[in-house]
């Protein structure tokens, strides 16, 4: 039985293999596939995917992603915002909830 981490190496080593450039488009240089952290600031925040595989220059060091990984990474990010989303419009909806609740006790 394969576990969930097992299954994720697989995807991305498919994705891999399934875009795997010839050469580095900056410089014509080898690339070497190796793990890298993938950073994007949005909004005043930091969203961070670790241990991404991706190609590196072994010349001129430009990393390259396949685009399913980018596509991938984007996703995770909007999934993020609309939980963070739901949470504060949930938070408000209790809020409302607990003032109206207040008032009528207090007989207001």
């Amino acid at each position: 039985m394969i576990n969930h981490a097992e299954a994720e190496q697989k995807k991305y080593a498919e994705m891999l293999e399934e875009n795997k450039p010839s050469e580095c488009e900056a410089c014509s240089g080898p690339l070497s596939l190796e793990k890298i952290n993938l950073e994007d600031y949005q909004g005043g925040k930091l969203y961070l995917m670790e241990h991404v595989p991706a190609y590196v220059c072994q010349s001129c060091g430009e990393v390259w992603i396949p685009e399913p990984i980018m596509e991938e990474f984007e996703k995770m990010i909007e999934t993020v915002k609309q939980k963070k989303e739901a949470a504060v419009k949930s938070k408000n909806i209790r809020t409302v909830n607990k003032s109206q609740a207040k008032r009528h006790k207090e007989g207001k």
